[in-house]
């Protein structure tokens, strides 16, 4: 979900993070809307869901007003898409990166104000798949095709802060969102969810 402070127009700081390999389809994801069947960990907010087309996955959930953010695992790969009813703004081309953004603000006297920049908190090195499900909308799926850890540990380190995917061709074409609930407490039972679970 986009944090009003920010402008629409966002410029990100670039880092020495490598840009991965990642394919970019505006096509729905393999994953998609869930239907939850169970609770796994109530304490961590553990759940598992069903796919449309009948995929079970692990997932921690993150819903506002006007988005839900999905966190999780399925057979595809550990994941985490984003559903809102904000028109989209922009879509990263590849080459993209993945990575925990700090949001970078500046003070002009008594006032403190958001610079639309990004220090890199944490990138994830590994391929990933980039999914656009609705050209008109802003959501967006990163599925990570390597270390699921790894990928969810990226995810973590931006609690309080973003997730944000840039492209290599402009780094001024971001999507994002923050992470206001998902921290690493959550990886351990995801995981060991996703062990029992996942087929």
């Amino acid at each position: 979900m986009r944090t009003p402070s920010l402008p629409r127009f966002v410029l990100l700081v670039i880092a020495a993070a490598a840009f991965g390999s990642a394919a970019l389809a505006q096509t729905p994801d393999p994953v998609g809307p869930l239907t939850r069947v169970q609770t796994f960990d109530r304490a961590q907010k553990i759940n598992v869901g069903r796919t449309q087309s009948g995929k079970t996955v692990c997932y921690f959930r993150e819903e506002g007003s006007s988005h839900s953010l999905d966190i999780g695992v399925s057979v595809d790969g550990a994941y985490m898409r984003l559903e809102t009813f904000d028109d989209r703004e922009m879509t990263p081309s590849p080459p993209l990166r993945v990575f925990a953004g700090k949001e970078i603000t500046r003070r002009q006297g008594n006032d403190e104000f958001s610079t639309g920049e990004f220090s890199v908190l944490q990138a994830y090195s590994g391929p990933f798949d980039y999914y656009i499900p609705n050209p008109q909308q802003d959501g967006f799926a990163v599925i990570a095709k390597g270390d699921a850890q790894a990928f969810l540990n990226m995810v973590a380190s931006a609690n309080g802060q973003f997730v944000v995917v840039q492209s290599g061709a402009d780094p001024k074409v971001v999507n994002y969102t923050s992470i206001y609930s998902f921290k690493s407490a959550a990886i351990a039972p995801l995981l060991a969810c996703a062990r029992e679970r996942v087929k």
